[in-house]
């Protein structure tokens, strides 16, 4: 095994990262990080569906940089990325999640509203082996 994953192999065997493409759905302050850790985990595909730019108060609170201002946020995460690991295929979606996109096996849903994170599970629910919702708490 590449010493690279070395660490994490005790926790998660290095085939099931193997076996997984990765969607994270928003990618502001806890899906940039979701697929930044992603990159470095190993998962050798994501998808990544965002529909904004970035602004500049995503700056402090989201983790990009000046450079990213008025890029799309698929587009500056995807390039960290690529920097993190090369060999990462990256599915860039630049709008809204819908139900005619189809997931990968694994789910990170991220957004804001709860509405929405309802929509996505209903979506979904029947269709991945793994969901997780990043919502936080103010």
């Amino acid at each position: 095994m590449d010493d690279r994953f070395s660490r994490q192999s005790d926790i998660v065997p290095r085939q099931r990262i193997l076996d997984c493409t990765a969607t994270v759905i928003g990618i502001g302050a806890i899906g940039r990080q979701v697929a930044l850790q992603l990159a470095a985990i190993g998962i050798p595909r994501i998808q990544l569906i965002d529909f904004d730019c970035v602004e500049i108060s995503n700056v402090a609170s989201q983790g990009y940089f000046e450079d990213d201002l008025e890029r799309k946020k698929i587009d500056a995460t995807a390039e960290i990325c690529w920097k993190i690991n090369s060999s990462l295929e990256i599915e860039l979606i630049a709008e809204r999640f819908k139900r005619s996109i189809v997931t990968g096996n694994t789910v990170f849903c991220c957004v804001d509203s709860v509405v929405t994170r309802k929509h996505i599970w209903d979506i979904v629910k029947d269709k991945v082996s793994f969901f997780c919702d990043g919502r936080m708490a103010a």
